[in-house]
């Protein structure tokens, strides 16, 4: 398998850990793990970019990180920040979940199908439409979670994942998380 492929197994089964600790422990735990896996990581980037060898460490980034990611452990930072700003601003669990979910497995599918595509985005040529479309999809199942609410939101999501704006594993919870305060 490849280091992309790796990417996305871990970016399903994060969210699939969170989704499970979320149902079963409750928002204010979530709120409470995920500020201290921030804390965590920030710890360890900031020894990674200090030039300290931590066998964890390297073993996630020769696994998961990307060549071009600005910072060490950038990609896995955004999507616990991302996964707080939901868990902070929305109090409805569903809600919640369903932006993990997107987050999760949209972004995910997103990327898988989206290397394969070929019609390229044209303010974003990173992105395909191919892309695009597997998010809006891969979203959809959270209807068990928000009902027909899911429809607008997967589409600002798909829309929020394609900007070339940002880590999208930051846009994508903050365009859902404040599109669920407005709607």
């Amino acid at each position: 398998m490849n280091k992309e492929t790796n990417r996305q197994i871990f970016h399903v089964a994060v969210g699939i850990i969170t989704l499970f600790l979320l149902a079963i422990l409750g928002r204010g735990f979530m709120t409470a793990a995920v500020f201290f896996v921030i804390i965590i990581g920030t710890i360890l980037m900031n020894l990674r970019i200090q030039g300290a060898r931590i066998f964890f460490v390297d073993w996630f980034e020769r696994l998961f990180e990307r060549a071009d990611a600005p910072l060490p452990g950038w990609g896995s930072a955004a999507y616990a920040l991302g996964v707080l700003i939901a868990l902070t601003f929305l109090s409805d669990s569903a809600e919640i979940a369903a932006v993990i979910y997107i987050l999760a497995f949209g972004d995910a599918i997103s990327t898988i199908v989206g290397r394969m595509g070929r019609i390229k985005l044209p303010y974003n040529d990173k992105k395909t439409v191919e892309g695009s479309i597997a998010l809006f999809f891969a979203s959809l199942p959270a209807y068990m979670l928000i009902g027909p609410l899911i429809v607008p939101l997967a589409m600002l999501a798909a829309l929020a994942e394609s900007l070339p704006i940002l880590e999208d594993n930051l846009t994508v919870p903050i365009v859902c998380t404040a599109a669920l305060l407005v709607l």
